[in-house]
């Protein structure tokens, strides 16, 4: 939400209401009044968010119930609760958030043995059809998302991953004082057995917790479902402890195999009519105590397929290697986060620069690399790259070079998530970039592909000059903008396509996570990312050229 455009507005018709009787003024009751609104405008802002990490934590507490997934701890902290979960996932559940109406989302368990979200107690319909929260089969499913709409206060619901909203009717500004704590109104941790949690409607569920007599099976890289092409081979890591004896279960045709901490699954061949194509891959684990537990995978066969580059250390698949320049090991997402937002030796060298790249690439899943390119004689940030972030702030009055990392988002990536790219560079007309390389995502393995979409969102330090400015740029006004804009290249190197992304214009701002289609840009080798504006101080375009971005899939076919 915009608070300085909100605030400044409010202050003028505060002020063109008020009747001077003489040349001294108390302006005490209009500050008061304009810091109680921005209070409840944090507020506000601060349920949401917390609302949606809410929603994420309720679906994978479900789905662990339904994959048979235990908890291995639970951590109290100052917001609330971590929880840890034996296949590697954690979710955060809020303490809540006073004085605040808010719909009552939840789930109910159907017939089928299946949990299904439910709306202020009515089932959530998508395409005709109840919404899933635990997916079939151990499938993966969708959690729903929140937000206020900034005209009427309503709450809005998507359903989609946030491509489209519907109201909900509940005003977030009630004036019947009520307020809703949280999704969850409590977690029981006293069972050794189990950890049950409560939610506001009263639904209770339990998840078993892991302890000494109970097999750990946590498969990395398995959450949902696992799309394979006819007779493809794919392999998973697995963290195993206290198993005496298992059992592998698996659809007709299929290939299954565990040793030494791996299982490789391989999909039937095209010719082979008599194998399934859809099933779980059931792994029935006992301890030396005889405790049992029963973790799967469901596979299916298809002819396309997406494949998502989330920056999380679950989904690491590449082979680990070293950034010479830093002597830094990678062997997952977050070893690539730099310990300064600015400076770091990652990122920055030893402070003259770096005659090494920082590079990385999603080897064995989306095939997406980046490399810092060089330039100004050096493969330093300052030269433009993307580099992996896990640093987030939503205050504005921290919007600076130092915190160049960071999303202007309360929880961190996309959907919650830990880990994200930040993009930093640009080239315009003005005389002094022209020979500036930009950044880049190209296909590692040298294979043309459609970048489906892609998740963006504001850096703190861009977001915080186009609304106050800072020395080196003015606040872009009603009618700027600011834009990203993204050209694709061919296998031959040809320009493919350009499309433009506003993040600030006059139809408005961005104000969360959002979605920008690519796949208009076609097959393509590589991508580049630039940035633009109006806003010029005589040495180009002078806003921070940042945004971050999260969660690019690609379309792979057999």
């Amino acid at each position: 939400m915009n608070r300085r455009f909100l605030l400044s507005g409010l202050i003028a018709s505060m002020a063109l209401s008020t009747t001077f009787t003489s040349c001294e003024y108390n302006d005490d009751d209009l500050w008061e009044s304009i810091v109680n609104l921005q209070d409840r405008i944090g507020t506000l802002e601060e349920k949401v968010n917390a609302t949606n990490s809410d929603l994420q934590a309720l679906k994978l507490i479900v789905q662990a119930l339904q994959n048979q997934v235990t908890i291995t701890s639970v951590n109290r902290t100052e917001s609330g609760y971590e929880i840890h979960f034996s296949d590697g996932q954690t979710a955060t559940i809020s303490n809540g958030v006073n004085g605040t109406n808010a719909p009552i989302i939840s789930v109910t368990k159907g017939d089928d043995g299946l949990y299904y979200w439910t709306l202020d107690g009515k089932p959530m319909i998508v395409d005709g059809k109840p919404m899933c929260a635990s997916g079939k089969d151990g499938t993966d499913a969708l959690a729903p998302q929140v937000r206020i709409n900034p005209d009427n206060k309503e709450w809005e619901i998507s359903t989609d991953g946030g491509n489209t909203w519907i109201t909900t009717g509940v005003k977030a500004e009630g004036s019947d004082g009520m307020s809703e704590e949280s999704i969850f109104a409590g977690i029981n941790t006293s069972d050794d057995d189990y950890i049950t949690f409560t939610l506001a409607d009263g639904t209770e569920i339990k998840v078993a917790r892991f302890n000494a007599a109970t097999p750990l099976f946590a498969i990395a890289g398995a959450n949902g479902t696992q799309s394979f092409f006819a007779g493809e081979t794919r392999t998973y890591t697995v963290e195993a402890s206290n198993i005496s004896d298992y059992s592998i279960a698996k659809p007709d045709g299929w290939i299954v195999r565990y040793t030494d901490g791996i299982i490789s699954i391989t999909a039937p061949e095209k010719d082979n009519v008599y194998a399934e194509k859809q099933g779980s891959v059931a792994f029935n684990l006992v301890s030396a105590s005889g405790k049992s537990l029963i973790t799967k995978i469901s596979v299916e066969i298809v002819t396309e397929k997406l494949r998502i580059l989330t920056f999380e250390d679950i989904d690491a698949r590449f082979t680990p290697y070293s950034l010479g320049y830093c002597d830094k090991h990678i062997t997952k997402w977050s070893d690539l986060i730099d310990s300064s937002q600015y400076g770091g030796p990652m990122l920055y060298g030893g402070g003259m620069g770096m005659d090494e790249p920082y590079y990385w690439y999603d080897e064995g899943n989306t095939e997406l690399k980046h490399t810092m390119p060089g330039n100004w004689g050096s493969y330093s940030y300052w030269g433009g790259g993307h580099a992996i972030s896990n640093y987030y702030d939503a205050e504005l009055s921290n919007g600076d070079f130092t915190h160049q990392l960071s999303v202007y988002c309360a929880t961190g990536g996309h959907n919650g998530s830990k880990n994200f790219a930040m993009h930093y560079g640009y080239r315009d007309d003005s005389g002094f970039t022209d020979s500036t390389i930009l950044p880049a995502l190209e296909f590692g393995d040298g294979k043309p592909r459609v970048i489906d979409h892609i998740y963006v969102m504001w850096n703190t330090y861009l977001a915080n000059s186009v609304f106050n400015g800072n020395s080196l740029s003015e606040p872009v006004g009603p009618d700027g903008y600011v834009k990203i804009i993204a050209t694709g290249y061919d296998g031959s190197g040809n320009k493919s396509g350009e499309l433009e992304y506003f993040l600030a214009g006059p139809d408005g701002n961005i104000k969360e996570w959002t979605k920008w289609d690519l796949s208009l840009l076609g097959t393509v080798s590589k991508v580049e990312f630039n940035m633009s504006g109006n806003s010029d101080n005589g040495y180009g375009f002078s806003q921070p050229a940042y945004f971050a971005y999260d969660d690019v899939a690609v379309r792979f076919t057999e």
